[in-house]
């Protein structure tokens, strides 16, 4: 990957995090980023609510995934994510079942679609765990490397500020309200 293309996906975030976005756009715009610097199937952005990640945004997944909770305990790869620290990879192979199995929206493909390939990453605000961002590919092997890793990684600081951002602004309308 070029590092112009990783340029061209970036400043834009940068110079949203200064502008008076919905919280829905800032977020949509952030896993449209993330997909045009890693070839994703599907993305999703969890927020953790206790024991529970609920989908905040996502984009490639089926829209009643939106509305669906996934309990930490019964989800091992989010599990794992999470305890991780650090973007992780799950092989292709992985025996661990995959929470976004049949979930994968695909015009071209009749009947559930399941995922071949997977990593994500926690992303942390204020030194806490705020969620999670997971990527999805339905081709076995189209994260491997460890350059995607190292983008996934870098790109969750970006992620981060970006949930912070959004969360600051929904305080300050409340509060002006």
């Amino acid at each position: 990957m070029t590092s112009s293309k990783i340029l061209n996906a970036v400043i834009p975030l940068v110079a949203d995090l200064a502008q008076e976005l919905s919280e829905r756009e800032r977020l949509r715009r952030l896993l449209a980023a993330l997909r045009t610097l890693l070839p994703a199937d599907a993305v999703a952005l969890l927020r953790l609510e206790g024991e529970w990640l609920r989908p905040v945004a996502m984009d490639g997944l089926v829209s009643d995934a939106l509305g669906r909770r996934f309990k930490v305990a019964e989800h091992p790869r989010l599990a794992q994510l999470l305890a991780a620290g650090q973007a992780m990879r799950f092989a292709p192979d992985s025996p661990l079942p995959d929470p976004y199995d049949g979930l994968i929206a695909h015009s071209l493909h009749q009947g559930p679609l399941h995922v071949h390939d997977c990593m994500g990453c926690v992303l942390q605000t204020g030194g806490l765990a705020w969620g999670l961002l997971t990527l999805d590919a339905l081709q076995p092997g189209r994260f491997e490397g460890s350059q995607a890793l190292e983008l996934l990684q870098a790109f969750s600081n970006l992620a981060a500020a970006t949930v912070a951002t959004a969360e600051r602004v929904q305080q300050i309308s409340l509060a002006a309200r």
